[in-house]
């Protein structure tokens, strides 16, 4: 139990790969007993969030994941290959020549179909990791935000199949077709909302713990900025920052895994990423037990407890 009646909501950020760091989150949350009453996830945020809120553990969906990505169905993938490609490991000549050509096919594919991955490379990471259920199904309550490339407006997805509504959530611009739903097309939540603050409270949380998985890059001072290109990419930087920042300030706990500079696609360090997301949660544990009003009794109760069950369900 808690010392408040305040609705507990999580809003998961989007960040590719990044996102694996929300399952070290949702371990230390779960490990301290912290009670989640919601949960909303964007792209990343929302196959993590969707996959805890229906009933998995951070354990189950941590060795789902590793089990895909020696996967035949992973190891045949795009999404590996365009990983790999962006991957700071070393590689051979005839590897950095064939991931080169790979993707010199893939920027072509974008000049006549609406995405560089394939949808079934996408899918199959979705289908191998979600139940087919209805979100309403869910063991917590779960929504999952997209952008209507039409209006451009947010969507919170509260209704339908769980592993559509992720794959609209999720939906890479440029490198995921949309999904037309409801006389909508949808895309990446990450477009109009990078952590779904306000999304969780419009749906009912009163309390709101964000966590933010994007790139570790803060907006530096920058003279460099002569040509159009240069001064296009700062304007979008200084944009895609501030909107961050403004949605942030609406959280009332905010925790940021330190992810680096990785790039969405990058498998390769998936377990550090867990790791990452458990460090920055323990950071954060005294403040939200502070402001949740959880005491150091009730919460040695509620480990005990937890403990007993572990032990019970043998997970």
């Amino acid at each position: 139990m808690r010392g408040t009646d305040k609705k507990v909501g999580l809003a998961l950020g989007g960040g590719g790969v990044r996102g694996l760091s929300h399952i070290g989150v949702l371990h230390i949350l779960e490990q301290e007993g912290v009670e989640i009453d919601l949960i909303v996830g964007t792209s990343a945020g929302s196959l993590i969030g969707g996959a805890y809120a229906s009933g998995q553990s951070p354990k189950e969906i941590q060795t789902k994941i590793d089990t895909y990505l020696i996967s035949p169905e992973f190891d045949n993938s795009s999404l590996k290959s365009i990983g790999i490609s962006f991957s700071p490991t070393s590689k051979t000549s005839l590897q950095k020549a064939q991931y080169y050509l790979m993707n010199r096919y893939y920027l072509m594919r974008a000049f006549f179909r609406p995405s560089l991955l394939p949808a079934e490379d996408f899918k199959s990471l979705i289908n191998y990791l979600l139940p087919d259920i209805d979100i309403k199904d869910t063991r917590i309550p779960f929504y999952a935000v997209a952008t209507d490339l039409i209006t451009g407006k947010e969507v919170i997805i509260s209704k339908g199949s769980l592993r559509e509504a992720v794959l609209a959530s999720a939906s890479v611009p440029g490198a995921v077709e949309p999904l037309r739903r409801d006389g909508k097309l949808l895309a990446d939540g990450s477009i109009v909302s990078t952590v779904p603050v306000k999304a969780a409270r419009d749906v009912g949380a009163e309390f709101v713990i964000a966590v933010m998985v994007g790139r570790d890059l803060p907006i530096a001072k920058n003279d460099d900025v002569d040509t159009a290109t240069e001064i296009l990419y700062r304007a979008g930087e200084i944009t895609s920052n501030r909107l961050e920042e403004l949605e942030l300030s609406g959280a009332d706990i905010v925790i940021r895994p330190q992810v680096g500079d990785l790039h969405w696609a990058d498998f390769t360090r998936s377990k550090d990423l867990v790791k990452n997301g458990e460090n920055a949660c323990r950071e954060s544990i005294r403040s939200i037990n502070e402001a949740l009003k959880i005491d150091d009794v009730s919460l040695s109760w509620r480990k005990r407890v937890s403990g007993f069950l572990k032990r019970l369900l043998g997970t």
